[in-house]
């Protein structure tokens, strides 16, 4: 429930772990905790441009159930510039449902509210508490669909991992600790009994994080959809220096690399049937140095011995990968000669 305080507005987020016994880990409180206020920090940049003042505290959790309850405490600000904007207003209505004129209209409401027993207070002390509960009110609301959204989504808003990588990458971890704690069964951003991502989601609302700028390369990626005959695959993800290995549809052997999210949730529940030699159709991007093929990475496999999993990545959804790419080398599997030159 949102508050007014001499500290300023005070709006509440819940974190409602479905768990048996009511209680959870520390490491999982901490870790899941301090990566919301990480998500809180960058979209406080991402559509306040850094410039609403606030505090994250946590608030003392309800007896008969777990939920980890943060407030955002907002004591000043100064957000309607960017609010006003066309791309304030798009990302605000894409993230939360509305345009923030509505925020602002109910944010106005409260304080009306909550100052009738204080007397007339003075005007700019009453647009300075709207303009706090309008704060409060959108970075909470943001923050918890940040937390539900899929990439596809988000993308569509203009919210790209290219362009707020960090808030991706605070996601990535908030659901890692969800997934290594074995007894949560879903989570839930209300104070209600329910849990809309179950364990299930918790891979897929993973993603795979652009290179941070400094380790860029000049180097532009290309993209192809290709059939790979695996070789030698790697079935530990988290194994950092073994690739897979397989045959291009030209001959050509290839160490690559997968960051499919999909793909790894399907391997993770046990919903593929492996053969001793695989056959994957799959998109990829790559660099070339010298003729030679660098740095493949898998984005979407696309069949797996002949069933399909999903369909190719489209243009938003490479730009918020890869960021600006060279021209498509082929189009599909087959085209003869895919990778000859290279």
């Amino acid at each position: 429930m949102a508050e007014l305080t001499e500290a300023g507005a005070i709006e509440i987020i819940p974190i409602h772990f479905d768990v048996p016994e009511h209680h959870l880990e520390l490491k999982t409180f901490i870790e899941t905790a301090a990566q919301t206020e990480a998500i809180i920090a960058g979209l406080n940049e991402y559509l306040f441009d850094g410039k609403l003042d606030y505090q994250v505290l946590v608030l003392p959790p309800e007896i008969g159930t777990f939920k980890t309850r943060l407030a955002v405490v907002a004591t000043a600000g100064v957000i309607w510039a960017a609010l006003e904007s066309n791309i304030g207003a798009a990302f605000v209505k894409g993230l939360t449902g509305h345009e923030p004129a509505y925020w602002s209209e109910l944010a106005g409401g409260y304080v009306g509210e909550l100052l009738a027993d204080e007397g007339k207070a003075p005007p700019s002390a009453t647009d300075t508490r709207i303009e706090c509960r309008t704060g409060a009110l959108i970075l909470s609301e943001s923050t918890k669909s940040f937390l539900q959204k899929d990439v596809s989504e988000l993308n569509k808003i203009g919210i790209r991992p290219t362009q707020f990588r960090e808030g991706y990458g605070a996601r990535n971890k908030f659901y890692e600790a969800c997934a290594e704690d074995t007894k949560i069964k879903g989570v839930g951003f209300t104070n209600a009994d329910e849990f809309p991502i179950r364990r299930s989601d918790f891979g897929r609302l993973q993603v795979a994080l652009p290179p941070k700028e400094k380790d860029l390369d000049d180097r532009p990626w290309h993209v192809a959809i290709d059939t790979v005959k695996v070789t030698s695959p790697n079935w530990e993800r988290g194994d950092k220096q073994r690739q897979w290995k397989g045959r291009d549809s030209s001959g050509h052997e290839r160490l690559f690399r997968i960051e499919d999210e999909q793909f790894w949730h399907l391997v993770t529940n046990q919903k593929l049937n492996p053969h001793i030699f695989d056959t994957m159709k799959v998109q990829w991007a790559f660099r070339s140095e010298a003729g030679k093929l660098k740095d493949t990475r898998v984005l979407r496999v696309l069949e797996y011995n002949e069933n399909t999993l999903a369909p190719p990545l489209d243009g938003n959804a490479l730009d918020a990968l890869l960021g600006q790419y060279g021209d498509t080398v082929g189009s599909a599997a087959g085209s003869g000669g895919l990778f000859d030159g290279l």
